[in-house]
């Protein structure tokens, strides 16, 4: 612990949206002041963050969670952490997290999915959800699957409203053909919810493999933009 208080008293850690430097900033590259200003006024809202099925098409996810809801303060602070790696900046994002477990005490989820973004094996540099996986790993003794696959090289993000759904349909398939799923509660992990066509796919496969429960989680619920 002296070497953490040591080395963060030579390089300090301070707040990527106002420069201050606090125990916040330290721990999450966001200072107390601005979390209150951008985080607070969403944790109030007492009811749990639930995304409404929507009624115009069919849906494979049982349920679909969101940690926060994506502003221009949140944007920012997500490019810092995918473009420029402020990987304090995942703390952040995680925010909420406690309040979401509580909503699946009844019935915890068997295993975790994070949703690759890239063809090619291995994590990405940066990945707000592995965060979220180490708390997860603790309260629910949970295990990673790791066989989803994305196959395609495109890139939701880049895809116009209707052409998500067509590219998700082919986007992802499993490694492996002999996991045993039946029966099992599933837990989805993405970045952000736009229209849902990313988790929405990676349920249908996981309902055909024969799970009994998909529930998704998302870091930030977006506009649409």
């Amino acid at each position: 612990m002296r070497g953490v208080s040591f080395l963060s008293f030579v390089f300090p850690k301070f707040c990527v949206a106002c420069g201050s430097y606090d125990h916040f900033s330290e721990t999450m590259a966001v200072c107390k002041p601005c979390t209150k200003l951008h985080y607070l006024p969403q944790k109030q809202i007492l009811k749990p963050n639930q995304v409404k099925l929507p009624f115009d098409r069919f849906v494979f996810y049982d349920q679909v969670f969101y940690l926060q809801t994506r502003g221009n303060f949140e944007k920012s602070l997500f490019q810092s952490l995918k473009f420029e790696n402020e990987r304090h900046l995942a703390k952040y994002f995680c925010l909420g997290q406690r309040s979401f477990s509580k909503c699946l005490k009844g019935d915890p989820p068997d295993r975790v999915v994070l949703v690759p973004s890239s063809p090619k094996a291995g994590p990405r540099p940066y990945h707000a959800s592995y965060v979220l996986l180490a708390k997860w790993k603790k309260l629910w003794k949970i295990r990673e699957d790791t066989s989803l696959r994305k196959v395609s090289a495109d890139k939701q993000s880049s895809q116009g409203y209707e052409s998500r759904f067509f590219h998700a349909k082919k986007a992802f398939q499993f490694t492996k053909s002999d996991r045993i799923m039946e029966g099992l509660h599933v837990l989805i992990v993405d970045d952000i919810f736009t229209t849902g066509a990313t988790v929405n796919e990676i349920a249908r496969l996981y309902k055909q493999a024969g799970v009994r429960k998909v529930t998704c989680v998302v870091l930030l619920l977006s506009g649409g933009d």
